[in-house]
């Protein structure tokens, strides 16, 4: 008889977020960029990707910048950052003054939970908070009370990858079309 197979977490939880939590959940990819017409020429020419400015809201950056924050998608590049066609990909896309910026994903982090203790929580098990500009344009000072569309907080895990982290704002509803995740 074969032993039964199992993951190094047994108490693995489904493969579906919990009610109203999508701690973890990866909205889009983070990728920077030198030229603009360079990047945008490489992306659309070959992979026929749709591209937008993203809203200052989102991205911080004003509208007509010479460095544009951008949303840069697999299909309809849509405001609502949301790859909720099956096989649709989003990715955030932003000028890096320095060198490029690690690829890493946007994530969604605890809303219920003060920030710090989410940081703390990564730090305990390893990760770094990553707070220098050289290191990451995105890199800012922890601020919970500040609501936005923009990344948190940006982390290396123990292997050196950065994760971008975002903390939802309060006014998310759960009657949204995305929380049919949680179905």
């Amino acid at each position: 008889m074969q032993e039964k197979t199992t993951y190094p977490n047994p108490n693995r939880a489904p493969k579906k977020f919990t009610a109203k939590s999508l701690h973890g959940r990866t909205r889009l990819m983070v990728v920077s960029y030198k030229d603009t017409h360079r990047f945008l020429n490489f992306c659309i020419n070959v992979f026929g990707w749709d591209m937008i400015e993203t809203p200052e809201a989102a991205s911080g950056i004003p509208a007509g910048d010479p460095h544009p924050g951008m949303l840069v998608a697999t299909g309809p590049a849509q405001y609502d950052y949301e790859g909720v066609t099956p096989g649709h990909m989003n990715l955030f896309v932003h000028w890096a003054p320095g060198k490029l910026e690690k690829i890493g994903p946007f994530m969604e982090i605890d809303m219920d939970h003060p920030l710090e203790e989410t940081i703390k929580k990564i730090t305990d098990h390893g990760g770094k908070l990553i707070l220098d500009k050289t290191k990451s344009a995105l890199a800012k000072p922890l601020d919970d009370s500040k609501q936005s569309w923009q990344p948190h907080a940006v982390i290396e895990d123990p292997s050196g990858n950065y994760l971008y982290l975002w903390k939802c704002p309060s006014s998310r509803t759960w009657d949204e079309l995305e929380t049919e995740y949680d179905i």
